[in-house]
């Protein structure tokens, strides 16, 4: 084999080695966290998660804590394009717990599992706020039920080859008065006591967001829970919902860390059919003669232009503008250095764009 043969069968390898990993980072990254000792999470997640690799292809990372109050480490968290929660009371340090509160504050999709209702003591609002439950403990658990599809839920994806009712494997919580905003599927009854909620969706800075207060071993080891959650990570994850920054990337080649500098025509492309986040980096002034619709703005000249884009989520991705391509180049090439993964130049600017007949909001 000559010099230029070995070259060229290295290039191949090299390129598949690359698309494949391009592929890899395009599937949905599942995050599952296990920070509790009642139930075996420390088991049944793991489990869980290879199932969901091997029948769903999912990317899926399992954190299980080691200490009673720490994970050892939440980075994985930035890139995560779901987080399954199963914990219970944990005293977070601040540094997680704020890793944890960035991460739902994005908008993401959520996923509480049984005591997912009370998995942060030092944040028990999470269940109310992010989960749309109202934990009030729970019926003895002498006490054995089972769960029903509510009637008006049937029909949901959620609910897609989950038998109409089946046996609980544990103890009923009491979840009684959901949130408005939340979407009952499931209810539990146990002998002597009304009824309560036990699967539901609900809605937080615009992600969707799914909890059941099943989670026993039993649980796991019945296809009817395994079959509710599969679903609810697809609904979670739906095509309807914004998709993961890494996918959107590997769809365009975008290379993690390297400003992409496109054309109007990919540019309205990318904004419409990915529904990502347009930024005007224009001043004021032009800002307020004309801009494109549903754009955050941060003017390239304001002292405060760091400032202000580090309160960005430096995992999302961007669609930059000025108004012919040289600030947003250069903004581009900042927030790159602030640590953005994922940002787009419009290289002929919003004067391409209006010149283009594009829309325009004033």
């Amino acid at each position: 084999m000559n010099s230029l043969t070995r070259f060229a069968v290295a290039a191949a390898w090299f390129s598949l080695g690359l698309a494949n990993l391009h592929a890899a980072e395009a599937k949905p990254h599942v995050i599952l966290l296990s920070g509790e000792s009642l139930y075996d999470s420390s088991t049944t997640l793991p489990k869980f998660a290879k199932q969901l690799e091997q029948e769903h292809g999912y990317r899926c990372t399992v954190i299980v804590r080691k200490e009673e109050h720490r994970f050892p480490s939440l980075d994985a968290l930035g890139q995560a394009d779901l987080v399954i929660v199963f914990a219970r009371r944990m005293q977070l340090p601040a540094g997680q717990l704020g890793q944890v509160k960035r991460y739902v504050e994005s908008g993401k999709p959520v996923i509480g599992l049984r005591t997912a209702s009370h998995a942060i003591q030092n944040w028990l609002e999470f269940d109310k706020l992010v989960l749309g439950g109202n934990y009030q403990g729970h019926h003895k658990n002498n006490l054995s039920g089972n769960a029903s599809v509510v009637p008006a839920a049937k029909g949901h994806p959620i609910l897609e080859g989950v038998a109409s009712e089946f046996k609980m494997g544990g103890s009923l919580y009491k979840n009684t008065p959901l949130a408005r905003a939340a979407t009952p599927l499931l209810t539990g009854a146990v002998e002597g006591h009304p009824a309560e909620p036990v699967a539901w969706t609900h809605s937080y800075r615009g992600n969707r967001t799914f909890y059941t207060s099943l989670g026993q071993a039993d649980d796991f080891a019945n296809p009817n829970f395994t079959k509710l959650v599969t679903n609810a990570i697809g609904w979670c994850l739906g095509a309807d919902a914004k998709p993961g920054a890494a996918a959107v990337a590997a769809k365009y080649g975008v290379e993690p860390g390297e400003p992409f500098r496109i054309g109007v025509a990919l540019f309205e492309k990318m904004w419409r059919d990915d529904k990502l986040t347009l930024l005007d980096v224009r001043t004021t002034s032009e800002y307020r003669a004309g801009h494109l619709p549903g754009t955050k703005w941060i003017d390239w000249f304001s002292p405060s232009f760091a400032d202000e884009a580090a309160k960005l989520d430096k995992d999302k991705f961007y669609l930059v503008y000025c108004a012919g391509g040289v600030r947003s180049a250069r903004a581009c090439k900042k927030m790159s250095g602030m640590g953005f993964k994922y940002l787009v130049d419009l290289a002929p600017g919003f004067k391409g764009w209006k010149a283009a007949g594009k829309p325009i909001k004033k």
